[in-house]
């Protein structure tokens, strides 16, 4: 009988913590680098980019070329991986930067981030 009871005791507790454990389980981050061309891009573009993505502490300008209007961004930790929700994500930047026409994205790369990732 205390063996019943000690077995249906451990089966309570599994139950009462499985929604904490799934709760507590770390949502999946990815690196994602954008390659954007922009037309006419010029240093005060450039500035106001520079100063929208120093806003904050995950996002950076890897690369920039004003002769080209290439443009490089890192997402440290971006929460999103799909093309279209990372092209939304920096089009946000953008936007709050005042760079709202002639961007071309030429290349998305996302990898995941983690535990086993380097």
């Amino acid at each position: 009988m205390t063996l019943l009871h000690t077995w249906l005791f451990g089966l309570l507790l599994t139950f009462v913590h499985a929604p904490t454990a799934i709760q507590t389980t770390a949502t999946a981050t990815y690196e994602v680098n954008v390659v954007l061309h922009i037309d006419g891009l010029d240093e005060a573009m450039l500035t106001r980019l520079g100063r929208q993505v120093a806003k904050e502490r995950t996002v950076t300008i890897e690369y920039s070329c004003l002769a080209s209007g290439v443009v490089v961004l890192r997402f440290a930790e971006s929460p999103v991986n799909e093309r279209a929700d990372v092209v939304t994500m920096v089009r946000r930047q953008l936007t709050a930067a005042g760079i709202e026409h002639g961007v071309e994205f030429l290349h998305v790369h996302a990898e995941a981030r983690g535990p086993g990732k380097c």
